[in-house]
């Protein structure tokens, strides 16, 4: 072997790598959980770029926003329980998209100690928008992956999720 290939050897990992850093990754490769995690790296990125950061939006802010949009009179127990989060977090948040005008708190018609979520118009709008522009984003962002390899996807980690 000559210099060249021993000082790349001793460099560049054998086997599967970390898609930035170029580590071993061992065992690890073979870990849902890790890979995930990897994957949610990527994610985050291409969300910051088309909607987190334009219209100054936390993930969980446009994921509730989204949310309240598709299921307009949810409450915000449902919301709590649909993204695993703890009610003071949830209306934290919900305080948040209130104060910006894209939603509503009002008391329910059916029981006035329970309260209902909507989305205002301009909170409808930037839903609609958020997601349109994250999926344009993350088709040019994960082009190594087909139309089809998106979808599959997206179903196998829904699949996952719903086993919680």
């Amino acid at each position: 072997m000559d210099r060249a290939a021993l000082k790349r050897s001793a460099v560049e990992p054998a086997g599967p790598s970390t898609p930035v850093g170029e580590l071993r990754e061992a065992g690890l490769h073979a870990l849902l959980g890790y890979q995930i995690a990897q994957a949610k790296i990527a994610t985050d990125a291409v969300f910051d770029r088309s909607v987190g950061t334009p219209h100054e939006l936390r993930p969980v802010e446009y994921t509730m926003l989204a949310l309240i949009a598709a299921n307009a009179g949810a409450s915000p127990s449902r919301i709590a329980t649909a993204l695993a989060l703890n009610k003071p977090n949830v209306t934290l948040w919900l305080g948040r998209l209130e104060a910006r005008r894209l939603i509503e708190r009002r008391p329910s018609a059916q029981d006035g100690r329970s309260i209902e979520l909507t989305v205002t118009a301009a909170g409808a709008r930037l839903a609609a928008e958020g997601t349109a522009a994250l999926v344009e984003a993350e088709r040019l962002a994960f082009d190594r992956l087909s139309a089809a390899e998106r979808a599959m996807l997206a179903e196998l980690l829904h699949k996952l999720a719903a086993r919680r």
